[in-house]
């Protein structure tokens, strides 16, 4: 009995391997087993301020011999057979500091990341990591150009209108102004360079607050709130469905009156559950905007690539006909639960600031929207990815789908830390992007409202 439990117990395995297959069950490794190193970067290129970081990432691969198992196409018979298989070595398999990074001079790059203020823009630094006998592939670094940022410091006044269901229809809710503040500290921090190590951070000197008084001239009771209760017929009247994201902002914009304050004193945004559904990328169920839109006469309409302008030298709260051209709505799941709505793909507020302020995504799906230069999102500092590597914060681009396209070009990697990718840290805006933002905030005076102080001083 023993005997025909275990054949029957071999026949299951064998019959459930559709292709060839092998297992590696011992990943204890010693150095004669390690087959070759691989060594990848956070980018291409590093700015030389001493703040930025170029972070290196080593990947350590042995060969061994094994068994694979499989069934024969022609004859439909199963078979075992050795092979040698090459497989990624877990860190914790290796040798204590058995790899290290160095600079082309042969030193040790500590802690696996480079920082520089000596190094001549233009300058071409290489790296490559040792473990053993074995080196790895060299990476070229190139030394960009420090970026101007001798602008002023400017402060854009928000408010948050929360817009409440009836009792009688959903649970209410609220937020509290200290969520609040350390939502919009949180892209603050983003924008100005302080939480990340990208070695093509920005800072834009732009920063975030809750207006203290409301469009009245009133001191606000909680600053930055502006609680929105719809009434009962009002909710009814948006139907039934979990997704109302056009009712609501047929709802905002019906109200103008008292839910759109003057753009040229606050930057909007619409807080609300209007919908329940889910997505990876999180742009429609997280939050919905309009990029830009108008461009002061002194400007030429394709001054900013990618935005479809036309000229308007003052933009006020009469000239909306979309709630979204001097704000943007949020789902309340995103805000409070940030991986509810877009999976492991955290929700960050910082994307959909950004987006409102004219920067663009960087998908790869964006590929049909090429400019001349290759690029989805006019940032040459920025990257797309390949979509196989999405879930992560390290990815991949081989440019596929791009305009005379190599397939035989090596993939090349580097890691996320945008606010516009996907799986990302979520934590900088590039030079260039920073470069682009800031060209919005002097052009377009629908993004004109830090040039009031009434937010928070009640006047002009």
């Amino acid at each position: 009995m023993r005997y025909i439990i275990v054949f029957l117990i071999t026949m299951l395995f064998l019959t459930s391997c559709e292709k060839e297959e092998s297992v590696i069950f011992d990943l204890n490794i010693s150095p004669d087993e390690i087959s070759r190193i691989e060594l990848r970067g956070d980018h291409k290129t590093l700015v030389p301020n001493g703040v930025n970081k170029m972070g290196f990432r080593t990947f350590v691969y042995a060969k061994r011999k094994v068994m694979a198992y499989g069934r024969d196409e022609d004859t439909k018979e199963f078979y075992g057979k050795e092979i040698e298989e090459e497989f990624l070595v877990p860190s914790d398999q290796l040798p204590a500091d058995y790899v290290k990074v160095y600079d082309g001079n042969g030193k040790v790059v500590e802690g696996n990341y480079y920082s520089t203020t000596t190094d001549v823009p233009g300058t071409v630094l290489q790296f490559y990591a040792k473990g053993g006998n074995l080196e790895s592939n060299r990476l070229d670094i190139t030394i960009r150009e420090l970026p101007d940022e001798s602008y002023e410091e400017i402060v854009i006044p928000v408010v948050f209108h929360i817009l409440v269901p009836p009792a009688t229809a959903a649970p209410g809710y609220d937020l509290s102004v200290e969520f609040l503040e350390g939502q919009l500290q949180r892209v603050s921090d983003a924008f100005n360079r302080k939480i990340t190590t990208d070695p093509n951070a920005g800072n834009a000197k732009v920063v975030f607050k809750l207006a203290t008084y409301d469009y009245n001239g009133l001191k606000m009771q909680e600053p930055g709130k502006n609680i929105v209760d719809i009434s009962a017929a009002d909710f009814t009247a948006m139907g039934t469905s979990s997704t109302k994201t056009t009712q609501y902002l047929a709802y905002i914009l019906n109200k103008k009156k008292t839910l759109i304050w003057d753009p040229n004193k606050y930057m909007n945004i619409w807080v609300a559950r209007f919908t329940t559904s889910t997505s990876t990328t999180g742009a429609s169920t997280s939050y919905r905007m309009l990029a830009p839109s108008v461009i002061h006469s002194d400007y030429d309409l394709e001054s900013i690539p990618g935005l479809t302008m036309k000229h308007m030298d003052r933009f006020t709260v009469n000239d909306v006909t979309d709630c979204r051209d001097v704000g943007f709505m949020v789902n309340l799941a995103a805000l409070l639960s940030p991986s509810t709505v877009q999976g492991k793909n955290e929700f960050s507020l910082a994307t959909p600031v950004a987006e409102y302020f004219g920067i663009l995504q960087t998908r790869c799906d964006k590929y049909s929207y090429l400019n001349p230069d290759g690029d989805s999102d006019y940032c040459p500092d920025t990257y797309s990815f390949d979509y196989g590597y999405y879930p992560t914060v390290y990815k991949g681009n081989n440019l596929d789908g791009q305009p005379e396209n190599d397939p035989t070009r090596p993939m090349e990697y580097f890691t996320s830390f945008n606010v516009l990718d996907m799986y990302s840290y979520k934590n900088s805006l590039s030079v260039d992007q920073v470069r682009r933002l800031r060209m919005v905030l002097e052009r377009c005076p629908s993004r004109w409202a830090y040039k009031s102080d009434w937010a928070f001083t009640g006047g002009d």
